[in-house]
């Protein structure tokens, strides 16, 4: 086939497919609701002449862009697609924006159809939060219900789980769709509500509200011995004081500060930077255990011990830590209880983030001393 030919097919296949993903969703007996859309001609044919001809690949995640014309359940399923093809690199800045967009209106969607929803088993909101025999009575309505009357709002219920998997793969790779999102009305406060009732929808704030690239000064009081290290794509302290534990071991400086004896496990730290692990390489268990205790520096008290409920825990971020005179601080000391973290917290929310901890410089003790100074200043 000539060049001008491939072309004007691609060019009418887009027609067809950007004419059906408007029309609203019709699902058949016995088909998946998914599969009204994957198995759809209109979709097949796109995929497969991408797939046959590499070069139409920009182009198609270009029609993507369009997701928000679309019936909003198809642009859903679409918005799963933006993910895939983004995995494999196919992707561009107007295509991440409209689904930007497209995603903050079908939580809106949500938020409605949650209402809804409410109306329907005699309940508001705000007592389906606390009452489990009302959220098992939400949980058992089926979106058909509201769907005869207002199905713009059931069918953003029925695909925001498909478009979350979507979007989190490209939050995991784009710090700029990332910094957009943020940008937008709560959007990470909002998926947290919605993660109540709906999977998948929470790992979305989780990506969004992680540090993104921040440095903290880690202090040994029993050593008089600190150093500053740097966070890259942090979405919970566990994932921090697992890779610190890497780096200190790696820089042979976990008994400079003070640490309790460390088993370093070389596949536990390709699991947590997600590098390549072989099958046959898993752990029955994952997990790491932590060879420091974590404060914020207003646990300290006079008498040198620290108050538990200042304690650095593993489910939190960096954001929790209180700063001093504008930097984040963190005391080390050997650990009262042994704590380890499973598999969810060894890892990342998405592989396709990169975290790192990287150690910038040891400090002196003339340094350490002086922000001890410092604490012990604000504290007492």
């Amino acid at each position: 086939m000539s060049k001008e030919s491939l072309q004007q097919e691609f060019m009418e296949i887009q027609r067809e497919f950007l004419t059906f993903t408007k029309v609203p969703t019709q699902f058949m007996e016995g088909m998946h609701p998914e599969a009204a859309v994957f198995q759809s001609h209109a979709v097949q044919n796109l995929i497969a002449l991408g797939a046959e001809n590499n070069e139409f690949l920009a182009p198609i995640v270009d029609t993507f862009a369009k997701i928000t014309e679309m019936d909003v359940y198809k642009g859903c399923m679409i918005g799963y697609l933006i993910g895939l093809y983004g995995e494999s690199e196919i992707t561009n800045e107007k295509t991440d924006g409209a689904l930007a967009t497209f995603f903050e209106y079908v939580i809106g969607l949500c938020e409605q159809y949650i209402s809804l929803a409410c109306r329907r088993i005699g309940a508001t909101p705000e007592q389906l939060e606390e009452d489990d025999d009302l959220i098992e009575a939400f949980g058992e309505l089926s979106p058909e219900e509201i769907r005869k009357e207002e199905p713009a709002p059931a069918m953003a219920w029925m695909g925001i789980s498909m478009l979350s998997l979507g979007l989190m793969s490209r939050i995991s790779s784009s710090r700029p769709l990332r910094d957009l999102l943020r940008s937008k009305d709560r959007i990470a406060e909002r998926c947290y509500y919605l993660d109540n009732f709906c999977d998948t929808v929470g790992f979305v704030p989780r990506v969004l509200d992680m540090v993104e690239e921040e440095t903290v000064l880690l202090l040994s009081p029993a050593t008089g011995n600190g150093v500053e290290v740097s966070l890259h794509e942090i979405d919970s302290n566990n994932i921090f004081f697992t890779l610190l534990q890497f780096t200190l071991y790696h820089e042979d400086l976990l008994e400079f500060l003070g640490a309790q004896k460390f088993q370093y496990r070389e596949v536990i730290e390709r699991i947590a930077l997600h590098e390549p692990v072989e099958e046959e390489e898993w752990p029955e268990q994952v997990y790491e255990s932590g060879c420091f205790g974590y404060y914020t520096y207003p646990a300290l008290q006079s008498d040198g011990c620290y108050n538990e409920m200042g304690a650095v825990w593993g489910e939190g971020t960096l954001f929790e830590v209180p700063k001093l005179e504008g930097r984040y601080i963190i005391l080390l000391t050997k650990p009262n209880i042994q704590r380890s973290w499973g598999n969810a917290f060894v890892a990342s929310t998405h592989s396709r983030l990169r975290p790192n901890v990287k150690l910038i410089r040891k400090l002196s003790k003339e340094e350490v001393a002086g922000w001890m100074e410092k604490i012990k200043n604000s504290n007492f």
